[in-house]
């Protein structure tokens, strides 16, 4: 990491090395100790990378494969960033309590990061999980 990297650059390296399953690369572009995250309605308020990677395994990575995002909006201000998109994935397994149905869906939505020092240190991430379980549910 350089110490020049704009907080874009960190948030990008950051979602490369989570959806890519490289965690051990993520000591370079978020405090470890002192991360803080609220993946709003799956998780909470939880300080430190590893709980939030334990979440992310539990909650998500094990139930949507095969993530692809996509940045529709990005604003930098200072040490904060904020971007909407969208993920696409595979429901792999069971998901806001939807057995796995093997479907393709997408979904919007809005993460919030402050970066300092190069490293995240706090995210607030807002997803459109009833248009995801809309599409889960809705009939083939």
């Amino acid at each position: 990491m350089t110490t020049h990297e704009h907080p874009l650059e960190v948030y990008r390296r950051f979602q490369s090395y989570l959806i890519g399953g490289e965690f051990g690369l993520l000591g370079e572009v978020a405090d470890l100790e002192g991360y803080t995250e609220n993946c709003v309605g799956l998780t909470g308020w939880t300080t430190g990378l590893a709980t939030a990677l334990r979440n992310f395994q539990d909650n998500i990575a094990s139930r949507l494969t095969d993530m692809v995002p996509t940045e529709h909006d990005v604003i930098q201000a200072g040490d904060m960033l904020v971007i909407r998109g969208s993920y696409e994935a595979t429901q792999s397994g069971e998901f806001l309590g939807v057995p796995p149905t093997g479907r393709r869906v997408a979904y919007d939505f809005v993460d919030m990061y402050r970066v300092t020092g190069g490293r995240i240190v706090w995210r607030y991430l807002l997803c459109d999980w009833k248009g995801l379980r809309d599409q889960l549910t809705a009939a083939a």
